[in-house]
């Protein structure tokens, strides 16, 4: 993150998300957000270091598994001016992926057989 509040202001007004912990490790300002049963930190990037967009196909990435069609959070997503792809599908699942304020991924997915 470039900017730990700007992002939790950004994860509350576009994700609904609230924090569970704003504080600071040492030098490194992080947010500490619980999503679909896990936890997810937010760390501020030293001064002068950026992230590029690029980055995103070597790096890990928050997924979410969903149920039911992605259609409706994608809209929702768009509705809030997050930054969302298309839809896309692989050979059993389909998915999205969409980007914070400082271009990180994250993806919702879906199993395309909902009983697996």
């Amino acid at each position: 993150m470039h900017d730990v509040a700007a992002s939790v202001d950004w994860y509350r007004e576009r994700l609904g998300l609230e924090p569970i912990y704003v504080g600071a490790d040492g030098d490194h300002p992080i947010a500490a957000y619980r999503i679909a049963g896990s936890m997810m930190s937010l760390w501020q990037l030293p001064a002068g270091e950026k992230r590029v967009r690029d980055d995103n196909d070597r790096n890990t990435y928050v997924v979410v598994v969903m149920t039911g069609p992605l259609a409706r959070w994608r809209q929702v997503l768009l509705d809030r001016g997050v930054d969302v792809g298309e839809i896309r599908q692989s050979a059993n699942h389909e998915f999205v992926w969409f980007y914070d304020l400082d271009g990180n991924r994250f993806e919702l997915s879906r199993p395309l057989d909902d009983g697996i």
